[in-house]
């Protein structure tokens, strides 16, 4: 949320915090109000030394449709893509290391979208999804409107190695080029957290620490 982490967990048995409380860069929630939950990216805001929340609820499928409720809710769809050799798909979108995704057209279903996005983003074809889709969900505000945006991943391969891709230069993407897990120290420092829990997710121990 606004950059920073929110995690929804079961209530404990014993919880020891105060809800509202930060310890250690952590803003705990505990069965937050409709309200609370409404105020909190401001409160985030004024709080720059928050890194991340955790909330905690009784109920957690009430409490996380009422956080959504507080949101423009978009939907996006991308892919983390192997080509034939298992190097990996990435693009640098605004001096950021980042993987190919966009909104869905009115209509579209989600592996259509996912598919015609890493085409569109990257002039790379002959794609073919692999699995299930991971989700994770980002928060912005734009236009002073606070927006909730949920991504679903799909892994995807490629037929193909190594092939020349051509970057979507009026969505912000310089390049498109081709990497083998795991991934450089300067990649993974210039991405986005949310990138590294897709990779953690759809690559499992491939991902970690220095390339040889």
């Amino acid at each position: 949320m606004l950059n920073r982490r929110v995690k929804f967990r079961p209530m404990p048995e014993e919880m020891s915090a105060p809800s509202g409380s930060t310890s250690e860069g952590t803003m705990t929630l505990l069965n937050p109000t409709e309200r609370m939950l409404r105020d909190l990216p401001t409160m985030l805001k004024r709080s720059p030394e928050v890194n991340e929340v955790k909330v905690y609820a009784n109920d957690l499928d009430h409490v996380w449709m009422t956080f959504c409720a507080g949101y423009h809710e978009l939907a996006a769809a991308g892919g983390v893509v192997r080509d034939d050799e298992g190097h990996v798909l990435w693009i640098q979108r605004n001096g950021k290391w980042d993987l190919p995704k966009g909104k869905l057209e009115p209509g579209e279903r989600l592996e259509e979208a996912a598919v015609r996005e890493v085409e569109e983003e990257t002039g790379i074809t002959d794609l073919t999804l692999t699995g299930d889709a991971f989700t994770t969900f980002h928060t912005y505000e734009a236009g002073g409107v606070v927006h909730l945006k949920t991504t679903f991943w799909y892994p995807m391969r490629h037929a193909g190695t190594q092939t020349k891709g051509i970057p979507q230069a009026i969505e912000g993407i310089s390049d498109v080029t081709w990497l083998r897990p795991p991934f450089s120290e300067e990649v993974t420092s210039n991405t986005f957290g949310s990138i590294r829990i897709v990779l953690d997710a759809l690559l499992p121990a491939e991902n970690q620490g220095e390339s040889a």
